[in-house]
């Protein structure tokens, strides 16, 4: 451990008036040559403790949240660029969200979760049956979940593709159109979601398939290397930091992933990931 200072960051984890009501990371400071360090805030709406002081008491769902916008943090902070160049402060659109998603495989391991949970009274962690059921619950709804996220990359891309609808009536004969076509539910008359689809008009515009590419590729590493050699093995840690983390967006992020996977990524831990094909017994 060299001890050195990569940088700070701030959390901001409850809910407060006139606060941003997602949860986000902000880069507050770019690493710079003089030795600055990067410094990123880390922005959630977590249950607070209560005035009758019992504590903030987490669901498992806000504990996916904390280390998806976590895992955001360590990418920023492990990135070894200096300010806006893009051939190191950056990675590709389409593969930010998977250092995020990357640690979301944490919080699904049992070992993890036995450490993580606790009794607020008893201080007794998770019973091994609860443990277990909330495991094999994970893939609940996977098949819809996973129709709904396609749907929305379909509407981003056709919105910002070469023929884009022109006026609002075929933005809402393209809702009409793909709701039903690729998630197999009605929609509703006149309801369109595109009035709160906020990453149309963000950075994410015709890149919002980047957060089902970034799971595929999270779950190939999160399987080859840390299921195999360890989920707290310190070593593959820092393998991912060095070799994933650090290099931003120099040469290809196929090139960096095949480094350390050992061969070029591929879809199989995604598909046994979401129950679409069956685990190796």
């Amino acid at each position: 451990i060299s001890k050195e200072n990569i940088g700070h960051f701030y959390l901001d984890l409850h809910p407060r008036e006139g606060k941003y009501g997602h949860a986000a990371i902000f880069h507050l400071v770019k690493r710079s040559v003089g030795g600055q360090g990067a410094v990123d805030c880390m922005l959630c709406n977590l249950p607070p403790a209560s005035s009758d002081g019992k504590p903030s008491l987490l669901r498992h769902q806000n504990v996916v949240t904390f280390f998806h916008e976590f895992g955001h943090i360590m990418h920023a902070l492990c990135s070894e660029g200096i300010g806006n160049m893009t051939h190191l402060a950056k990675c590709p659109r389409d593969f930010v969200e998977a250092p995020s998603q990357m640690l979301e495989n944490w919080v699904w391991q049992k070992e993890v979760l036995e450490r993580l949970s606790k009794h607020h009274e008893t201080g007794k962690p998770l019973p091994d049956v609860m443990l277990q059921s909330m495991i094999k619950a994970k893939h609940v709804n996977v098949a819809l979940n996973s129709l709904r996220q396609i749907y929305l990359s379909r509407l981003d891309l056709t919105i910002h593709g070469t023929n884009p609808p022109e006026n609002a009536a075929r933005l809402q004969s393209l809702v009409d159109e793909l709701r039903p076509k690729i998630t197999l539910i009605e929609n509703p008359p006149g309801n369109n979601m595109l009035r709160t689809f906020n990453h149309l008009m963000n950075q994410y515009s015709a890149s919002y398939y980047g957060y089902m590419w970034a799971e595929v590729l999270s779950a190939d590493m999160f399987a080859t290397r840390f299921e195999k050699e360890g989920i707290m093995n310190s070593s593959v840690g820092m393998d991912y930091r060095k070799m994933v983390l650090a290099p931003g967006g120099t040469h290809n992020i196929t090139d960096h992933l095949a480094k350390f996977l050992g061969r070029p990524p591929n879809d199989e831990a995604f598909l046994k990931s979401r129950g679409i094909t069956k685990m190796d017994v």
